[in-house]
């Protein structure tokens, strides 16, 4: 702080109080006399004194003010800037992952597929051998029942005849 204003102040002090008693020494309030000069002389030591201790600083304070709030809207406008790249790479990693996804899950159902359709046309393959199988050997049966029952056809044709005719049928 600089003492330059109130070293000044003293001697405007005292011709303060000078001008005072001359001016209230004289009659005519309207007429122009010295002490305008010495008013003068105090409206500039005070212009020069509030320019220093308060117009100063004062200033000072809002260009730190400007330069601060300058450089926090240009590092937020950095920062929202990253962060717009920061999403349109999260996007674009998002859209991979899910076009890969796809993919993979094509693949999974068309395994899936392949696999159903290897298992139907096994099973219709095993059905089909076990069919013919159990075809062979329901003819083999029925031939050998056929071959049993062959001999006693006759008895059974003579029962049957007996029973409906009501007496014994002729040998």
């Amino acid at each position: 702080m600089k003492l330059t204003g109130f070293k000044m102040t003293a001697p405007l002090g005292l011709l303060l109080l000078t001008a005072a008693n001359a001016s209230a020494a004289s009659d005519d309030l309207l007429s122009v006399n010295y002490t305008v000069f010495i008013q003068v002389v105090i409206f500039i030591a005070a212009i020069f004194i509030l320019n220093t201790l308060v117009f100063q600083p004062f200033l000072k304070l809002m260009d730190r003010r400007d330069r601060l709030t300058k450089g926090t809207m240009e590092e937020a406008r950095e920062l929202e800037a990253r962060v717009k790249a920061i999403i349109e790479e999260y996007e674009v990693r998002l859209a991979d992952a899910r076009t890969h996804a796809q993919e993979e899950r094509s693949r999974i159902v068309k395994e899936a597929q392949d696999a159903a359709t290897g298992i139907v046309s096994k099973a219709r393959e095993e059905t089909s051998s076990l069919i013919e199988e159990a075809k062979k050997k329901l003819e083999a049966e029925s031939e050998s029942i056929k071959q049993k029952l062959g001999g006693d056809v006759e008895i059974l044709a003579k029962e049957i005849s007996s029973k409906i005719l009501g007496r014994e049928a002729g040998a």
